[in-house]
């Protein structure tokens, strides 16, 4: 940060946010009274052995306005195990709840999610256990992660971790799951208890060299710096859990979204703005800027529709981002000059949609082919290939064949073989269309929710925070 006046400026704008961001005392109480609500009606199904109780961020004190959703825990007697999870929570549970609307959800166990008075519940089952390092999911050390941020974060730290959360949020890094790639709420409580304060976090965060190490409090005589880069070799973030240092709490964090958030913070100190907690709306005179700067660089744009199966978020995810890879990878490989991608997913109408940008559509390069050593039965057979296509052959210095064939192929013919039914993931049932306009895209697509900002800022090359395409620049100067 240059000055004391840029920092001055940077806390009086995160003092303004915190304003809009603190839970009132009335949602608070209501989210209590709902919860109470929900735990009598639990405890008429799971009575001896279990226990029920809140955990996540209304628990630890750290929730945000508007979006105080309830982590309601029903710990299972140990015996009991697993099996017993998989064959009867999601029955008693809903048996309990019967008056509420839920629907049933999936991560590593499946679990119910009720919506009540505007508020949204979790109903998680979890094995009760003794220790954290017991623990065979993410559920089990929940409540450890609870009673840990409780006896460790200061009362006037609080309003620091919602900041936090506010930002990452702001500039799409929030979120563990697969989706963004992004730091939980845990980790961003783990960095306010680690460094003190929210413009601490962005202060250190903006001189951050990946791969990050991060030891927090109550972990330094378990762990050292060394060990903990060793063993989670190869994660972007490393931050041994204090509760368990053998889990590394930053593992979800993507080298993409940790670079997105240094990014971030570097702004947000050079420059501070409301924007990077509150991005702007994207009107209709904005998408069309951003696809005539599309048409104006003269790249190209393809998009492929998909429909899908059903399965775990999580899972689904997984498949698309993993799809998306593939074309990328082959493309890449073939000399397509494939420049980035994305992935967009409509839960309501179950379809995605992976996109990329190419500086062409088509390549006229030609291509390199490895063939087999000529001492095999098919060595004639790529021979043959070879003149037929009125090219040559050669045999390197260990006796493989070579040749170089000529290739006038569009995107869409390499897009249509490398996702011929027989290769796609299992929850891909296949793809519904090709496009190559974007305004094709939209005019299907623009009743998903999200999905007209996802297209902007994809097609004008810029985070969302940073986005004013009203008048085709950013609305961010830095040193302006």
């Amino acid at each position: 940060m240059e000055n004391g006046l840029s920092r001055g400026d940077a806390w009086r704008i995160a003092l303004e946010i915190l304003e809009k961001i603190r839970p009132s005392e009335e949602e608070i109480r209501k989210a209590h009274r709902i919860y109470d609500s929900i735990r009598e009606r639990l405890s008429e199904v799971f009575r001896d052995g279990f226990y029920i109780d809140l955990y996540g961020s209304i628990a630890k004190g750290t929730a945000i306005s508007g979006d105080l959703d309830l982590d309601i825990f029903v710990l299972i007697p140990k015996e009991l195990g697993r099996k017993w999870i998989r064959d009867n929570f999601v029955r008693l549970a809903r048996k309990a709840l019967s008056d509420i609307e839920v629907e049933e959800r999936y991560a590593e166990h499946p679990y119910l999610r009720a919506r009540i008075e505007g508020f949204e519940a979790d109903i998680v089952p979890a094995i009760k256990i003794e220790k954290a390092s017991e623990a065979l999911t993410a559920a089990d050390r929940t409540p450890f992660h609870t009673e840990y941020v409780r006896r460790m974060l200061r009362e006037d730290l609080k309003d620091h971790v919602r900041l936090l959360k506010k930002f990452m949020k702001g500039v799409e890094v929030y979120g563990a799951e697969i989706k963004v790639g992004g730091f939980s709420g845990y980790v961003a409580e783990l960095l306010i208890i680690s460094y003190g304060g929210f413009l601490e976090v962005l202060e250190r965060a903006s001189r951050w060299r990946p791969p990050v190490v991060i030891i927090p409090p109550g972990a330094e005589d378990k762990i050292s710096v060394d060990e903990a880069r060793r063993l989670f070799k190869g994660s972007a973030l490393i931050i041994p859990d204090p509760v368990d240092v053998r889990r590394n709490a930053g593992a979800a964090v993507t080298i993409k979204s940790l670079s997105s958030f240094i990014l971030a913070s570097k702004l947000y100190l050079e420059k501070p703005g409301r924007f990077f907690f509150e991005p702007p709306e994207i009107s209709e005179d904005r998408l069309k800027t951003a696809i005539s700067k599309q048409r104006e660089r003269g790249s190209c744009v393809v998009a492929i529709q998909l429909r899908l199966g059903q399965n775990a978020p999580d899972n689904i995810w997984g498949e698309i981002k993993s799809l998306s890879r593939r074309i990328y990878n082959i493309l890449s490989s073939e000399n397509y000059p494939v420049l980035r991608r994305d992935e967009y997913w409509d839960e309501a109408s179950n379809k995605a949609l992976i996109i990329l940008e190419l500086l062409s559509c088509s390549t006229k390069e030609p291509i390199h082919v490895e063939g087999p050593p000529a001492n095999v039965n098919n060595s004639l057979e790529f021979i043959e290939k070879q003149l037929s296509m009125g090219e040559g052959f050669w045999i390197d210095d260990h006796g493989r064949l070579h040749g170089v064939r000529k290739r006038n192929r569009s995107v869409i013919e390499a897009i249509e073989r490398i996702t011929s039914t027989a290769q796609l993931p299992r929850d891909i049932i296949g793809v519904d269309r090709i496009y190559l306009d974007p305004e094709e895209i939209l005019k299907t697509w623009e009743g998903s929710k999200g999905f007209k900002e996802w297209l902007a800022c994809f097609l004008a090359s810029l985070p969302r925070y940073l986005i004013d395409l009203q008048t085709g620049r950013s609305n961010y100067s830095p040193r302006a």
